[in-house]
């Protein structure tokens, strides 16, 4: 792991330790929103947490809910850039 997605992942599970659905505080997952393989990088808008119920019915239904955590993710960056 690179220390960029060392940092990133220490920061966002300190900021947000909990489920961005469901707000369960325990059992958590950090979850790319837009894929590596999509040519995609760990970076701050890109990065959810998840417990891991809601990580599995995300995956499990990609069609439903990938628009939805595109949305979270631009709206968590128009957010931090507006500070």
């Amino acid at each position: 792991m690179k220390k960029q997605e060392k940092i990133v992942y220490q920061t966002i599970s300190e900021e947000e330790p909990y489920c961005q659905i469901c707000g369960q505080a325990y059992n958590l997952h950090r979850h790319h929103i837009r894929y590596g393989a999509c040519g995609r990088k760990t970076y701050f808008g890109n990065v959810i947490v998840l417990c891991e119920n809601c990580h599995r019915m995300v995956h499990t239904n990609k069609k439903k809910w990938q628009p939805v955590l595109i949305e979270m993710a631009d709206e968590h960056e128009r957010i931090m850039n507006r500070e």
